[in-house]
Parts: C-alpha cells; structure tokens; sequence
C-alpha cells in the first residue's frame, strides 16, 4: 500500500451487487480517486472536517466522535488531533464514513498492517451502520476494483483498461441501516425476493468477468439490469428513477443506483456520451461528476 498516502481513505462505489453482500453474496465494487484526507497532529482527539460541518472530539458522545473513539482505541493511538480534508459529500452513498475511518486510520499509525486497519474501520463503522458487511472499508482501503464477499474478503479484478463512470447525487441523505433492514424484512416475508437477492450475486459475478474482459457494453447492461432488481426490492426512489432515466437518454449504456438507495447516488457507464450525461443531470439541478474506476 506504499502507493497510498498515509492519511488517504478512497470514496467508494459499489458497481453491482449492493444489498447482496449483506446475505453473503459477492459484490463488485471499487475504490474511486476521490475520497477523505487526513493529517495528525499532537493533540487530545479532536477531529474536524469543515466539508460535513463536523467539529467532534473522541468520546464527546456524537456519532463521529464514539466512532473515533472506537478506531483509534483498537489501533492504541493516543494524544492526536486530525484535520480532515473530504473530496466526497457524505451520507451520499459513496462510503464517507469507510473514507474518514481509513483516513484516521492510516494518519494515526501510518504502519499498521492491513489487517489492523480493517479491523479498526469495523469498529468505527459499526457506530454508523449496525453490523457492516466490510465491503466500504475494503474499498476505501485498497482502491481498484475487487469482489468482496463476507468471510472472505477483496479479492482484486485485473482490468484493461480505467473505467470512466458518471456520478450524480440525487440529493437525499442516504441511511444504509434503515436500506438494508428493510431489505431484510422484505426477504423474510417473500421468498421471491430473497431470490433477487441471489440473482444480483450472480450479476456481480458476471461483472467481474465483463470488467476483467474490458467488456463495458455488457457492464453496462448489467448495471440497467442490476437497477431493475434493486428497484423490486424497494430501494430506489424518485430522484434515483429520474437520474437513470436521464442518463439513459443522455447516451449511457447503463446506469443504476449505488449503495443502498433510499436516496445517495446514480453511476452510469457512458464512454462516449460522459459530457452529455453530466451536463443533462446538471441541467436538472443535480450535482455530478465523473471519475474513474481501476486505479489505486
């Protein structure tokens, strides 16, 4: 990980798979160019990132601060200050809270192992999210595409090529907890639903295959028929409908939602048409961006 900037956790994207990963299917996902920068300094445990409006110390009790507690008290750092600098919004689906605990991380022991990250990103992420499924921490750790699957972890893809994904924000906060225990309720009452849930296992697989081919057309089709699986299991909403329809028009071979919906963000796959897609989900007053996919 020497590539890596001591304090740098990536934002992330899960391209297929979401909700998934939660039953102990696979999931395709990667870590993005963007994400939480941090830098230490002497001090008693006070972290600030002006992006959020977030000024919380250690133990204070807020979310950010139980959170820091827990990380930096499984790595044994003690006596720090962290300035944090975030490229990405938070609560947007783009794993914020994995970026800022690898940021923490990796700024308070620069040399801690891999296994001792993740480790204390778990503990952070658990303030956030109840019982994580890991695959955030492991995208903000490692960047690049990789399946992740529970109990066994990132396995990286090998690419051909970067891949350029569009990014727009619907602009409704996200709450992974809520997504995901809903999904769980809905699969206990049907059984057909929890067959979905299989089915976009096998996508993910099908994913891997298509991005370690470089074959985008196909990566596109599975991110529209990943969009309609999700979209059974209740988790899009208006604004992400309205994102992928507008991709879609604006030239996109695919396009879906990206976390666990309920609100976050939309990825489209749109390798000649990028500037159209960006420019008609801004015409609609969403904020977007593109960035690229397959670089650590």
């Amino acid at each position: 990980m020497s590539e890596v900037p001591p304090g740098f956790g990536h934002g992330k994207l899960i391209l297929l798979g979401e909700h998934a990963v939660v039953f102990g299917q696979p999931a395709l996902a990667a870590g993005i160019p963007r994400g939480v920068r941090a830098v230490a300094t002497p001090g008693d445990g006070r972290v600030q990132v002006p992006a959020w409006g977030i000024d919380a110390r250690a133990g204070d009790g807020t979310p950010v601060g139980t959170a820091a507690a827990r990380l930096l008290e499984r790595l044994g750092a003690r006596g720090l200050d962290f300035q944090l600098e975030a490229e990405i919004p938070s609560r947007a689906g783009l794993g914020s809270s994995a970026a800022m605990a690898v940021a923490l991380a990796r700024a308070a022991c620069p040399d801690a192992t891999t296994a001792d990250l993740l480790a204390a990103v778990a503990e952070s992420e658990s303030v956030f999210h109840g019982t994580p499924s890991g695959i955030d921490a492991a995208a903000a750790l490692h960047g690049g595409i990789g399946i992740f699957k529970m109990g066994e972890g990132w396995r990286p893809v090998s690419i051909q090529r970067r891949i350029k994904v569009c990014v727009g924000l619907s602009g409704k906060p996200r709450d992974t907890k809520a997504q995901v225990e809903a999904v769980g309720r809905l699969c206990g009452r049907m059984p057909a639903a929890r067959k979905i849930i299989d089915l976009l296992g096998e996508v993910s697989e099908a994913g891997a295959a298509a991005v370690a081919d470089g074959d985008i057309d196909n990566l596109g089709r599975l991110f529209d028929l990943a969009q309609g699986l999700l979209a059974a299991l209740r988790v899009s909403t208006p604004e992400l409908d309205t994102l992928v329809h507008a991709a879609r028009a604006g030239g996109a071979i695919g396009a879906k939602l990206t976390g666990a919906g309920g609100g976050g963000a939309v990825i489209a796959l749109a390798p000649s048409h990028t500037r159209d897609v960006l420019e008609r989900w801004r015409g609609m007053g969403f904020e977007a961006f593109d960035t690229v996919v397959g670089a650590t």
